[in-house]
């Protein structure tokens, strides 16, 4: 709560006093100290009675009840000087107060001088009561809203004492009476599932209150769900019995058995209406009946209650104003659109005494032809009682007439199933006080005065309700996880949920971990989800039928949705899909839109669109069906191409010291990116995609994609560094290591070695990676690739130096050092002369470390190679360390932090921080120390690194030992390690 806007200054008292939650206060919506909790449990007292004398023993019983210490009136005195300084409007004055008051017997809140939200709560409530009486229900929960939405929390949280406690019982007595009285009130609204949902909260909160137990069973019942209102009676029956050892009251048990056998007496009355405005007469002067042709709603509907509570406030607003002119109902085949809007259109039907229309618009119906806006008209017309020779044939005039008609009435139009918004854009201009409901599969955004409701798919445990409810409560509460698993394979769509539960029908012998099972198997999941002539696959082909049938741009976005299938990516962009059909940008762009109008896509973040789990099957499906095999490899090709391009080109953009693998000629460019920040950015969106397309290329039997998937894995590898995902490094280099020995292609081969060599030494397994450097040196020099010699031997040295083989490292530096010098490459000399100097460290040379790594220092600043100039600050630091001058160490580090942030290296940081703990701990700092090390040991837990993780655990170690009284456990998690 914005405490300053909510209790600011244009309150009558300029204090403003919080007790229906954690006691508080503001002074013109500053923040007041109100001191001690005793000191607040005085203020609580006083302020519950103000403008009453409260003597120092009610004072004193109220804070510490039949046993108060030897110094409690010494503490009243404390406690009300206290108060004084806080309330008071000259703060320091010894008196004579104008808000506290001293009398002879005791104290007095002057009243008025403090608002409290208690005094609104029960004013809220008397309104509440007095508008029963006249019969006023929207009224009634108005005030009674009113009254709730003072409460913050428990009342008097935080106060301790008798009287504290005992007015919270009082307080939270009146608010749960006053939820309960909500509730009835929304029942006589007929505002039935939104009095079931408040209900079933109450009844977690109070489980043994009788009344709310009786209303919420009445809710229900007139919700259609006479088997849940009879299951809560059961359930507190056995609760009362199982904790007081009694039986439900007489009016429980009568609501029971009424319920039992359906009394009529449980049911509001219709109302009918006499006015003459309001009805049709025929030839004869009879009155004839206002038109009743919703379809009938579902007895089992369950779930989707937000959506139906958005609705009803849309349809029959609680304040009683005019209904909102045009709802669309808009989503995704499957969804459940039409069952939820004929189910709103039930319960809202008692605002619409002048009729409730519905016609079925065939937007989506396979084999036949929508209705045109003209037959709808006709159709709306005769039904309010216009003889059919009186009707126009043309669309604006029989639109006209209709808006005549419903003129000064309230009706309700049920429009089911519409292909879009020109299907019925006659029909959304209607008089005032009548609403048009739609449902369709297209987006209605471009609709004048119209609110859509975006039906997506349903929560899990409301998809656990519904198969409990069509399959048996019993046979699901059996595994409620498979059944958990099974929504979330259904992808939690209503229709794909029902397809489930009549395939558990038609096979008993299955348990729902069976049909899970099958699901599972994404190659026959649209074909397990069929039942009859309903299947989810026929749902989405309608869909895809009509773009495929339609205009330019939809035989576009039909085209875009087969090519999906393509590419096993979580989301694309519109640069992504150009590339994967072929188009321009624009026009991917344009299509992409136009499968999210149609439902086909959802949008996430700007610029990104992502399918359904089931559309994504289809899609796949899709690519199978409509493309021939030459056309799936083409646009797999062209997505690789600019993934890979792009890949190379932003992580040279991010740091072009760094030496970039090969890059196959392709005809795809990069994407054009500006600058080292778009760089990150794009690789930041979409790395976890090019690793996905990298992996599913790699696994193809041709060997064309395969080797192109290499390589755009490979264009991964100083991304993949930089954010410490040594592991999926790892996974993607073994993948490409099997595919070069498949191809017989040397230079993947070479490439996949030394790959997984860097990420093993990354992941602190330093003997596993030599193995894989040496024949990655081996490879290399076959190939008679200086350079690839020259690189493989200073991977080679990393490796000997985390293995502490130092005397094998220095060789090896030194032998890359010459290469270096001999082919010209600066790189490689600046990274032999940091691995020489490590080396020199480790042998106990420190006059030479020192000087090899001041050395790399100014090469890497000359250069402007930050990645090196932060690892030369790093070894620099560690010398000194060893030399005993942590100062030193500690400025070194910080620089290097500094730089390791700037470039996104979070490996290296999570080496310095482990270094700069140690000079921390020697500088006798434990705070920073501590810091340091548990956000270096979080780095290693994600990463995997096991030898930072064992460094991080010995520097917390020392850390304990170094400083007795710090507590140095180790975290349990990475998650753990940075909450520090």
């Amino acid at each position: 709560m914005d405490n300053a806007k909510e209790h600011g200054t244009s309150q009558r008292s300029p204090y403003r006093l919080q007790l229906l939650g954690p006691v508080a206060a503001w002074r013109e919506g500053r923040t007041v100290d109100l001191g001690p909790p005793l000191q607040r449990a005085a203020l609580c007292v006083l302020a519950v009675r103000a403008g009453r004398i409260i003597t120092k023993d009610t004072l004193i019983g109220g804070l510490w009840g039949d046993r108060p210490p030897n110094t409690a009136e010494q503490s009243i005195y404390t406690y009300i000087a206290g108060l004084r300084r806080v309330l008071e409007t000259a703060p320091g004055r010894r008196g004579p107060y104008s808000t506290l008051i001293s009398r002879s017997r005791g104290y007095v809140l002057e009243r008025g001088a403090v608002e409290a939200d208690v005094g609104d709560f029960e004013r809220h409530l008397a309104e509440a009561r007095r508008l029963q009486t006249t019969g006023d229900p929207r009224g009634v929960l108005r005030a009674l809203e009113a009254a709730t939405e003072c409460w913050s929390g428990p009342a008097l949280c935080g106060v301790p004492g008798p009287f504290a406690e005992a007015e919270r019982v009082r307080l939270d007595e009146l608010r749960l009476t006053a939820l309960e009285d909500r509730a009835g009130a929304l029942l006589d609204l007929e505002l039935h599932q939104e009095a079931a949902t408040t209900l079933t909260e109450l009844v977690a909160e109070a489980p043994l209150r009788e009344r709310t137990r009786d209303l919420l069973m009445l809710a229900l019942y007139r919700s259609g769900r006479q088997a849940d209102a009879l299951d809560t009676y059961l359930d507190v029956k056995r609760l009362l019995a199982e904790r007081l050892g009694v039986d439900p009251g007489e009016a429980l048990r009568e609501r029971y058995e009424l319920i039992l056998r359906a009394d009529p007496s449980l049911d509001l009355a219709q109302r009918e209406t006499t006015d003459p405005a309001r009805s049709e007469t025929t030839a004869d002067g009879a009155q004839s009946r206002p038109p009743r042709q919703l379809p009938r709603a579902a007895t089992g509907f369950v779930g989707r209650v937000e959506e139906l509570v958005r609705l009803r406030s849309l349809l029959t607003p609680w304040d009683g104003s005019v209904p909102q002119s045009v709802v669309a109902i808009t989503g995704a085949p499957g969804t459940g659109k039409s069952a939820l809007a004929v189910q709103a259109a039930h319960t809202a039907a008692h605002a619409f005494p002048d009729g409730q229309l519905y016609v079925n618009l065939l937007g989506a119906t396979p084999g036949v032809e929508r209705l045109e806006p003209i037959g709808v008209l006709g159709r709306l017309l005769r039904a309010l009682g216009l003889e059919g020779k009186a009707v126009p044939t043309e669309e604006d005039e029989a639109a006209a007439v209709l808006r005549d008609r419903l003129d000064g009435r309230r009706t309700l139009i049920l429009l089911d199933d519409a292909s879009g918004p020109e299907q019925v854009r006659s029909l959304l201009d209607l008089p005032s006080g009548n609403t048009v409901l739609i449902t369709s599969r297209e987006s209605f955004a471009v609709a004048d005065d119209c609110v859509r409701l975006v039906l997506r798919r349903m929560r899990r445990s409301e998809g656990v309700t519904v198969l409990s409810k069509l399959v048996g409560a019993e046979r699901i509460s059996d595994d409620p996880a498979a059944a958990s698993h099974l929504v979330e394979l259904c992808g939690g769509l209503p229709l794909a949920l029902r397809l489930a539960a009549a395939r558990l029908g038609e096979r008993p012998d299955w348990s729902v971990r069976d049909l899970g099972g099958r699901l599972e198997d994404r190659r026959r999941t649209l074909h397990e989800l069929e039942s009859g002539q309903i299947a989810v696959r026929s749902s989405l082909e309608l869909s895809y039928e009509g773009l495929a049938r339609g205009g330019a741009l939809d035989r576009l976005a039909a085209r875009t949705l087969c090519h999906l299938g393509v590419l096993h990516v979580a989301s694309v962009t519109a640069d992504v899909v150009a590339a994967l059909v072929g188009e321009p940008a624009d026009a991917a762009e344009r299509a992409l839109d136009r499968l999210a109008r149609a439902h086909l896509l959802e949008t996430g973040e700007a610029g990104r669109y992502q399918p359904h789990d089931l559309v994504r099957l289809f899609t796949i499906e899709l690519a199978d069906t409509h493309l021939t095999p030459q056309a799936r490899k083409d646009a797999l090709m062209r997505a690789l191409g600019l993934y890979g391009a792009t890949s190379r080109h932003a992580s040279a953009l991010i740091d072009p010291h760094r030496v970039h693998f090969p890059w196959p000629d392709v005809p795809q460019r990069p994407l054009a990116l500006g600058s080292s920040a778009e760089a990150r950015g794009w690789l930041g969106k979409e790395l976890a995609h090019v690793i996905s397309v990298a992996a599913q290329a790699m696994a193809s039997e041709d060997d064309e994609i395969a080797c192109l998937g290499a390589y755009a894995g490979f264009a991964l590898y100083w991304q993949l560094t930089r954010e410490v995902r040594y592991r999926e490094k790892l996974d993607l280099s073994h993948q490409a290591l099997l595919l070069g020995r498949r191809a017989g292609d040397s230079e993947i081969q070479a490439l996949a070695f030394g790959q997984i060599a860097t990420a093993l030494a990354n992941l602190g397994r330093p003997e596993e990676a030599m193995q894989y450097q040496e024949a990655e040196l081996e490879l290399r020099r076959a190939l008679r690739d200086r350079f690839g010699e020259m690189r493989a031997l200073g991977n080679l040295s990393v490796a000997h130096l985390d293995a502490g083989r130092y005397a094998e490292a220095s060789r090896s530096a030194e032998v890359q050092n010459a290469i270096a010098r001999e082919i010209g490459s600066a790189v490689g000399e600046r990274h032999s002369l940091l691995m020489a100097g490590s080396a020199r460290r480790g042998l106990g040379d420190t006059a030479g470390a020192m000087d090899l790594l001041e050395q790399a220092l100014r090469l890497a600043r000359v250069a402007g190679d930050q990645h090196h100039e932060s690892n030369s600050l790093l070894f620099l630091a560690e010398v000194c360390l060893d030399q005993g001058d942590p100062w030193t160490a500690r400025d070194y580090l910080e620089r290097g932090l500094r730089l390791a942030a700037e470039t996104g290296q979070r490996g290296r940081a999570g080496n310095m921080l482990c270094v700069l703990a140690r000079a921390h701990r020697l500088l006798g700092a434990p705070e920073p120390a501590l810091a340091c090390v548990r956000e270096s040991l979080a780095i290693g837990q994600r990463s995997g690194d096991e030898h930072l993780c064992r460094l991080a655990e010995d520097e917390l170690r020392e850390i304990g030992e170094a400083f007795p009284g710090v507590e140095v456990s180790p975290p349990n998690s990475a998650e753990e390690a940075l909450s520090h």
